[in-house]
């Protein structure tokens, strides 16, 4: 997958690889849904493969951010500067974003954490005021429904996006799919909770899609709600 250049998931569902994710663009009725920014410095790379797509920054509504790791709000703030494109991300977050609550190191090893702190801090960007601060079952106002899905555990606000019309659900980093084969929990060494991580995408289950999308991997396909069914046997085993 090229830097910039959108690959097609489904009907008006889009990914575009920016710096250090993968940035989800949903479009209905000349409206894009932004998920996720990448990390400072990919709002370029965004715009270019917003262009390739034949949209303009105007048609941009939302950038709704899946958690407040820098990978996938380090570029939010450049987006959005001098445009009327509203943020949103989970109220948990909301003050990291909004820059009133300090960004912590994602790293979860106690010396590495607080060395690297002020390391992404810096890649953070700058803090953007947040319009919407959503709640666990949260209804996004867009022109095809999309649902917000309260995973904690990778991190306390971690979120993913549902998209029952286009079978769809966007999972941010609750889950990996590496060399797109194996279907795993979150990284561990940047999760907070890993038991609680798990445990919180058992509500997935109950939900109707037939593909997956990462914030770090390609889509998953191929009977993802029955992958996410063994994985999450095993850890109950």
């Amino acid at each position: 997958m090229m830097f910039g250049m959108p690959i097609a998931i489904t009907g008006g569902v889009f990914q575009i690889r920016a710096i250090g994710a993968r940035v989800t663009v949903v479009v209905e009725n000349g409206e894009a849904l932004l998920i996720d920014a990448g990390l400072r410095g990919s709002s370029g790379t965004i715009l270019q493969g917003l262009e390739t797509l034949g949209l303009f920054p105007e048609q941009i509504g939302m950038v709704v951010i899946t958690h407040a790791h820098p990978d996938h709000s380090g570029g939010l703030s450049r987006l959005v500067a001098g445009r009327e494109i509203a943020v949103a991300v989970h109220r948990l977050e909301a003050d990291i974003i909004a820059g009133t609550t300090g960004p912590p190191s994602p790293l979860q090893n106690g010396l590495i954490g607080k060395m690297t702190q002020p390391v992404f801090s810096r890649l953070m960007g700058s803090p953007v005021p947040v319009d919407d601060r959503f709640e666990d079952g949260g209804v996004i106002p867009f022109g095809t429904e999309v649902r917000v899905v309260h995973l904690p555990g990778h991190t306390e606000g971690s979120i993913a996006l549902h998209l029952p019309n286009k079978g769809t659900i966007i999972v941010g980093d609750a889950l990996q799919y590496k060399f797109a084969r194996t279907l795993g929990p979150p990284a561990l060494g940047v999760t907070q909770r890993p038991k609680e991580a798990m445990r919180s995408v058992e509500k997935l289950l109950g939900l109707d899609f037939d593909t997956m999308c990462f914030s770090h991997f390609p889509p998953m396909r191929t009977e993802p709600r029955e992958a996410l069914r063994r994985l999450i046997q095993q850890h109950a085993a």
